[in-house]
């Protein structure tokens, strides 16, 4: 039930933060000196890093409830779970560690 209603609300949250990101982001001709200044921002990286972590989760999350359909062993859904949990831990990881670079 948990994992149902977290899929709503990180897709409603990627919807929204997805249209901010591009509208106010991409309106402007992409240069190195505006990406330059939007990753000096502590607003822009935050928001950048929601997007990135709602992303994750939110697809991660997906495969987790469509392998609860598909997958009747246990021992293989528990093996899965660590494996998406390792999946995101690394893949986050990576995403943020851009920002903070």
């Amino acid at each position: 039930m948990v994992s149902w209603v977290w899929q709503r609300i990180s897709g409603l949250g990627l919807v929204v933060i997805l249209f901010i990101h591009l509208g106010v982001g991409h309106l402007t001709p992409l240069t190195y000196e505006a990406i330059r200044h939007g990753l000096s921002s502590p607003a822009w990286i935050s928001l950048d890093g929601l997007l990135l972590v709602l992303a994750v989760s939110h697809a991660l999350n997906g495969l987790w409830q469509i392998s609860q359909d598909y997958i009747a062993s246990e021992q293989i859904k528990l093996i899965l779970k660590v494996f998406l949990w390792i999946l995101g831990i690394i893949l986050m990881g990576i995403g943020l560690g851009v920002f903070f670079k």
